[in-house]
């Protein structure tokens, strides 16, 4: 029977963006790990789409989005995070290490709000757990994102898996 050892709360939130050295300070490291032969890292960036934005007297102008202004329930996020990242290691218990960082505060279009890195002896078992974790932070945790147009206006995002190829566990 395998040991399952209790994973201690990390901080997984950034204030502002995440900063490219964070990542870089990440895969570096485990440069000298002789266990791990894959990294798999999802990089979270805001994009600029149009959507449809204040109404005139003839119909919504479109609009862009110039940016993300992200929350959260800090505790009971970081609660269920530890409960997520507990799991994970359950289910690839090869897998060596697991990061998770998220923005909080306005994300401009173009810049980093959410990063998955995972390590493995072997490249499914890391793609396959980034995989899951991204969708289970996306649907569980509680991190609102308000887009903000270059209008001035804004929307409450609202997350799916459309995207994502996968339906939550």
């Amino acid at each position: 029977m395998s040991e399952t050892k209790a994973h201690k709360v990390k901080d997984i939130f950034v204030e502002g963006p995440i900063p490219p050295n964070l990542i870089a300070t990440s895969i570096a490291k485990h440069a000298t790990r002789t266990d791990i032969g894959a990294h798999e890292i999802f990089l979270g960036q805001v994009r600029a789409d149009v959507r449809d934005g204040r109404l005139t007297a003839d119909n919504r102008l479109p609009t862009t989005v110039a940016a993300i202004e992200y929350t959260t329930y800090r505790d009971m996020a970081l609660e269920r995070m530890t409960s997520i990242r507990e799991e994970a290691f359950t289910r690839w218990p090869s897998m060596t290490c697991l990061h998770v960082h998220h923005s909080l505060g306005t994300i401009k279009a173009g810049e980093l709000c959410f990063m998955v890195f995972a390590s493995a002896p072997h490249r499914q078992g890391a793609r396959e757990a980034v995989a899951w974790v991204v969708d289970r932070i996306k649907t569980e945790l509680p991190i609102f994102g308000k887009e903000i147009y270059i209008d001035d206006t804004h929307q409450w995002k609202h997350n799916d898996l459309r995207d994502s190829g996968s339906s939550p566990a």
